[in-house]
């Protein structure tokens, strides 16, 4: 069965229901089932209410994986045994579905219908087209016809999809998870068609470290905003709670989805963060910070402006109410997700005047802000964030323990644990860094309890770093200011020598007060952001030239020639800006000139721009695979570590044969927890698969073997890391298909 759904899939893609896999069902009626792209029905519709369930069964095919329905067919055995009896040829009438499926869904689908005679019985199958990838699920815009009394074939609003081989309406968050993912068919065979032809969409997120290094838990609350985003009448949300419980890291987390799959009809992201006044739990206060887009509502409102196009000429003259009327006609200029980050760090009148942005927004366009108060919205639009459930919050507790290298505990001290924290984040990390400087856990919590959690946290990271070395201090408060450094920016912040730097480093990685990538020069170096904070806050008792690094280091982050890290940024974005325009007028080649353009003005590589010129060379026709490849691999060395980077990396080392490469980016893409993890296993276990089937003499089927084995280890970490019904039935599907394929190598050994 799990070779015939691998060619149902192609047939799907084709268009075209290969007759072969149905007459199979002639000699044997257990040999074809129904599955995610197949349905079969006894008779064709022939009253209102069974055009309407057709249409409804159609919707469904069309959201998931595209599919076909094939009338003609009796089910013998429930779910196991079918079949052909055939219906009266023409009995579908194909016009009739196509203008239901339009009333009903406001959308224009492909549907196509074809009639195939087997053993003399007549088979009416009509085929349906898969939702292209980023495309809004379609929805039912107006109640279906009555079943019975009181129930509907269909609501209003109702979202379905075919959960393998039965309909479902997307409900949970899993559903949603599924219906905005690329939707790829279940295959552990490799091809050109699992790489997506979609531009990404641009983004301004900041790097995941800096943010929210590891995502853990909130489905269900993600599940709540993919709905909001399928909701045409629902243009802005807030994530409102207490500080502590993981707002930034939600946003972020739910912007980084929307970017990576592509979602229509956004263009772009834009992330824009008030992080100049930073709240801190233990103070219940904010104090100054780095790093800011804006301050006020006009500062908003022009920061807004820029990412959609204007320049500073624009806003000239422009009193506060015409900042807003130009904010929001640029908004209507390129469709965009916007996140607005700590909107509690305005004023209550600028939060109000936000407010009035967010009700304005264009229809195209989205807006998700996140504050620690609801400041007059709708009960509607905001959504709560509470502490983590119980079941997240084990999952959370056993990442932070792994990191700091501390003992498991028992459930009950767990949920002891989440009663003192309240299940937030950043209480728990501050709870559990106490533990990891030597307290039992009820030493801690009690600790906790007793200074307010952050101010105990902050009293035990002074205990830590009064032991540093001056040299390690330095480096702390370094990587604290600057927020992410490359080992060469900090030998030359520092002005150390490598060894000395290498110590630090590794006094600092020891201690977990640093992130501990291999000490190299390509290695960036980061510290985790409330730590970062606290050692800003404590710089006056560390009993070093703080005020000289804060110097050194704006100094360090100017070229030769006196052009600023500000100014080359400019260059990049204005060049990537001008290649995207290009692109969009379908001269790869002036895009990929603009790009490598840029590069050569600048003194020193930068790892967007060389993201860029591989991404650029991958759109010439022929694409540039070999040119590409090379400025990956400097962008990657330079500290590049967006997903982007990854997927195309892996697509061009795939695409010019270089097996061991590709296996290589998915390594890296594992260590540095890019993305849905589980995802690059499969591509690692895939390349494996490929790895095994190369046809050379070099390859022995023992090789081969051993190839198909570490493809279904890799499966099985896959399914570890999977949620949901949907994703763990698609990992039985691979594992299945790898079981099978080492079965045929073993035969023939």
């Amino acid at each position: 069965m799990s070779e015939n759904v691998i060619r149902l899939h192609k047939c799907v893609l084709a268009g075209v229901l290969d007759s072969s896999i149905l007459s199979a069902v002639q000699v044997d009626a257990t040999a074809l089932q129904e599955c995610e792209v197949l349905d079969f029905k006894q008779q064709a519709p022939t009253t209102d209410l069974e055009y309407a369930k057709t249409a409804r069964d159609l919707v469904a095919l069309h959201n998931s994986y595209g599919g076909f329905l094939v009338f003609g067919v009796r089910e013998i055995e429930r779910d196991r045994a079918f079949e052909l009896i055939g219906v009266v040829p023409g009995s579908v009438q194909i016009g009739k579905l196509r203008d239901l499926a339009r009333a009903y869904t406001g959308s224009e689908l492909r549907i196509q219908a074809s009639s195939k005679v087997l053993d003399g019985k007549c088979l009416e199958i009509v085929w349906i087209a898969k939702r292209s990838v980023g495309e809004s699920p379609v929805k039912f815009t107006k109640n279906g016809p009555e079943e019975k009394p009181g129930k509907l074939c269909f609501k209003r609003g109702d979202v379905v999809f075919r959960r393998i081989e039965s309909n479902a309406v997307a409900q949970l968050p899993d559903d949603y998870d599924f219906l905005y993912s690329p939707r790829r068919p279940p295959s552990i065979e490799l091809s050109a068609t699992d790489f997506s032809d979609e531009d990404p969409l641009e983004h301004n997120l900041p790097d995941r470290v800096l943010v929210c290094s590891k995502f853990v838990g909130r489905r269900e609350v993600l599940g709540d905003l993919w709905t909001w985003l399928a909701d045409d009448f629902s243009r802005v949300r807030l994530i409102a709670g207490e500080g502590g419980l993981g707002k930034t890291s939600l946003a972020y987390r739910f912007a980084e989805e929307v970017a990576s799959r592509r979602v229509k009809p956004f263009e772009q992201v834009v992330w824009l963060t008030a992080k100049k006044r930073q709240f801190i739990p233990a103070e219940d206060a904010h104090r100054e910070n780095y790093h800011t887009n804006f301050e006020d509502a006009n500062s908003l409102l022009k920061a807004i402006a820029t990412a959609h196009g204007c320049v500073d000429s624009d806003f000239e003259g422009l009193d506060a109410r015409e900042l807003l009327q130009l904010a929001l006609e640029s908004c209507s200029t390129i469709p965009s997700f916007l996140v607005i980050d700590d909107v509690d760090s305005l004023t209550p009148e600028d939060q109000q005047r936000a407010l009035e942005l967010g009700m304005r927004t264009p229809a195209k366009t989205k807006m998700l802000l996140t504050t620690r108060v609801n400041f007059s919205y709708s009960p509607d639009n905001v959504l709560k964030l509470d502490g983590l459930e119980s079941d997240e919050f084990k999952e959370y507790v056993k990442v932070v323990r792994d990191r700091y290298c501390l003992p498991a505990v028992k459930d009950s001290k767990i949920e002891h644990l989440r009663e003192v924290s309240g299940g937030s984040p950043l209480f728990t990390d501050s709870l559990l860094r106490l533990e990891r400087r030597g307290l039992t856990l009820d030493q801690a919590i009690n600790q906790w309890r007793g200074e307010k959690g952050l101010e105990a946290r902050k009293a035990a990271l002074q205990r830590e770093i009064q032991q540093l070395s001056r040299e390690a201090k330095r480096t702390l408060y370094v990587i604290s200011h600057v927020k992410s450094a490359s080992y060469v920016e900090l030998l030359r912040i520092l002005d150390y020598a490598e060894q000395t730097l290498g110590d630090a480093l590794q006094e600092l990685a020891g201690l977990f007060l640093v992130s501990a990538p291999s000490i190299g020069r390509e290695a960036r170096y980061t510290v985790e952001p409330n730590t970062g904070l606290l050692v800003l806050e404590l710089a006056q008792s560390l009993g070093i030239d703080h005020a000289a690094l804060v110097g050194a280091a704006k100094r360090a982050r100017t070229d030769a020639v006196g052009l600023s890290i500000q100014k080359r940024s400019g260059i990049v974005g204005l060049a990537i800006a001008q290649a995207i325009a290009f692109l969009k007028e379908d001269d790869p080649k002036a895009a990929l000139e603009a790009v490598v353009s840029a590069d050569k003005q600048l003194t020193k590589p930068n790892a967007d721009l060389l993201l860029a010129i591989g991404r650029f060379s991958l759109k010439q026709r022929p694409p540039l695979r070999d040119q590409a490849s090379k400025a990956f691999t400097e962008s990657y060395v330079l500290g590049q570590r967006k997903q982007l980077l990854f997927e195309l990396w892996f697509e061009a080392e795939y695409g010019r044969g270089s097996l061991e490469s590709a296996l290589e980016v998915t390594k890296k893409a594992i260590d540095h927890d890019v993305g849905d993890v589980y995802r690059w296993y499969e591509k690692s276990a895939q390349i494996h698969v490929a790895l095994a089937r190369r046809s050379d003499s070099r390859v022995s089927i023992d090789s081969a073997i051993r190839e198909v084995d570490l493809a279904v280890s890799d499966l099985r970490r896959a399914k570890d890391l999977c949620s949901g019904d949907l994703q763990y039935r698609q990992m039985d599907q691979l594992l299945g298909q790898a079981m099978s394929l080492r079965s045929q190598l073993a035969a023939g050994s």
